[in-house]
């Protein structure tokens, strides 16, 4: 069987084999090999179309005469197409194997000539069974670099020594994690997206799921100008391999990830007894706990989904930019403590960057100066959140510093005085309304909000201005209350606000019951809900 320079050195070559000549040299035929002997003749019986084996220091040993260029020439003589050198290969040697069309590969310093020949040997005569051998050997080293702790990039370069094409790594998501090879392949690679079907302008390509069916850890693509056999094996043995090394990582993870957690539900549980012992461990987590932090609520904008994807994607997020931020999930929400200084992104452009990614809603604390003062950090940015998405929408970003008169009312939520105060401004409405069906409490929002202005109220609410009248002085009757008198009207904003601000902490209270406690009841009549 005769073989091209590429397959030798896709197939039986060691890896950092490398062709020093022209590229055309790659689709040079060779029909046999030969390795330098240790006694003379240094190369008997040659009949022509042989790969030379050549380790130079061995050479000179024979013949100090017998020197690259020489043996080059004598080669060329007798129709030697290729030269495997082990040794220096100067530049009088590469214009010389020019001249003469003889191509030359580079051997690593620590090649076994003998096995080599054993190899392309093998190659030519039984090539399924090298082929089979080859795939062993990558799986072997690649399995080595699992071992030593190598990563993904490692692995890769090592798919592409065997190769000669490019491969990546996907999450997935179909988010590229990883890539290596020639720079044009890497480009392509950088451009597909799943399924990974090649176009037909791009590179060849074969794709290949890492991990169970059950529990995928994404996927690997090969991409060459062509793909062969050989290709397809590789990608098989890199999978192999690679799953390995992401369910070795995913144990890592996990096992920080807990610990991250611990470190993070210790302080926001105020139970800290030794500070400097949480501060070193939080250290060699990569978290400085001396730093300002904020801490960041986020969700889903649809709060029915379970937030474990959120969160990988928040966490890779924060590896691309370099920022180490404790997080945890917590409910339907991801909880994350931000450095607040300039050493890290602003946080609102790390959500901006999440949110072009999926819809969420998020709400950002006050700065923290100290760790004993996450908790209160966290509480603010769960209140910035939830109020942030009653008063702007279900995919509001809202900082607890931007909620105005709402924070005040926040400290006063467990106030008696609040409630009395609430109740007896706006409870007669709040009981027509159920009572009837009623809009008035929309109503008096929608009058308010544009500033009592008829004509534009109207509009907003989407009835005629007559109804709007109507409705006003109904208001005015049932609550006691004009819209005439100044004080009227400032306790009737505030109460409307404390609205927002009760209302919200009684729908959260009965959603967290309903996780607690997932039961089927009777709708309960507005009456006796009261």
């Amino acid at each position: 069987m005769s073989v091209t320079i590429r397959d030798l050195l896709r197939l039986a070559l060691p890896p950092g084999s490398t062709l020093r000549t022209s590229d055309e040299g790659l689709h040079q035929h060779v029909a046999g090999v030969v390795a330098l002997r240790a006694t003379l003749p240094a190369f008997p019986q040659l009949r022509g179309g042989e790969l030379a084996l050549v380790g130079l220091e061995q050479a000179l040993r024979l013949d100090e005469r017998l020197t690259l260029p020489t043996l080059i020439r004598r080669l060329a003589a007798v129709s030697v197409p290729a030269i495997a050198v082990a040794g220096t290969v100067e530049e009088d040697a590469l214009q010389l194997a020019a001249r003469l069309n003889v191509v030359l590969v580079q051997l690593p310093d620590e090649a076994d000539l003998r096995q080599i020949e054993r190899d392309v040997q093998r190659l030519l005569v039984d090539p399924e069974t090298q082929l089979e051998r080859r795939a062993a050997q990558l799986y072997t080293a690649l399995t080595q670099q699992v071992a030593a702790n190598a990563g993904v990039e490692a692995m890769l370069r090592l798919v592409v020594a065997y190769t000669g094409n490019a491969v990546a790594l996907f999450s997935n998501a179909g988010e590229l994690r990883s890539v290596q090879g020639p720079r044009a392949l890497r480009a392509a690679l950088g451009l597909v997206q799943p399924p990974f079907t090649p176009s037909p302008t791009g590179p060849a390509l074969y794709a290949l799921p890492v991990g169970q069916p059950t529990a995928m850890l994404g996927t690997v693509v090969i991409a060459g100008t062509t793909l062969d056999a050989w290709d397809e094996l590789a990608a098989q043995q890199a999978a192999a391999a690679l799953a390995l090394e992401l369910s070795k990582q995913q144990a890592v993870q996990q096992a920080e990830a807990r610990v991250r957690g611990d470190i993070l539900r210790t302080i926001l549980s105020g139970t800290v007894s030794d500070p400097r012992a949480l501060q070193e461990q939080a250290a060699e987590l990569g978290y400085d706990l001396r730093r300002p932090h904020v801490a960041l609520m986020i969700m889903e904008a649809d709060h029915h989904r379970v937030p474990a994807e959120l969160h990988a994607l928040l966490q890779r997020l924060l590896v691309r930019r370099r920022v180490a931020a404790p997080t945890l999930v917590r409910d339907t929400a991801v909880l994350c403590l931000y450095p607040a200084d300039d050493q890290a992104p602003p946080p609102n452009a790390v959500l901006e960057a999440l949110a072009e990614q999926r819809a969420i809603a998020a709400g950002i604390s006050t700065p923290a100066a100290t760790f004993a003062q996450w908790p209160r950090a966290c509480e603010e940015a769960e209140q910035a959140l939830l109020l942030g998405r009653q008063l702007f929408g279900p995919r509001s970003i809202t900082a607890y510093n931007d909620l105005g008169v709402y924070r005040l009312l926040l400290e006063l939520r467990a106030s008696s005085e609040l409630h009395t105060f609430y109740w007896q401004t706006l409870g007669a409405l709040i009981e027509h309304d159920r009572a009837t069906n009623g809009e008035l409490i929309r109503t008096l929002e929608g009058y308010f909000a544009a500033l009592g202005n008829l004509h534009q109220a109207a509009e907003a609410l989407h009835i005629h201005r007559n109804t709007l009248i109507y409705r006003l002085r109904r208001i005015g009757e049932i609550s006691g209350l004009s819209l005439k008198r100044a004080e009227d009207v400032l306790a009737l904003q505030i109460a409307l606000k404390a609205h927002r601000v009760l209302s919200m902490q009684q729908n959260e209270a009965e959603r967290r019951n309903r996780q607690v406690a997932p039961v089927v009841a009777e709708r309960v009549p507005p009456r006796a809900a009261k």
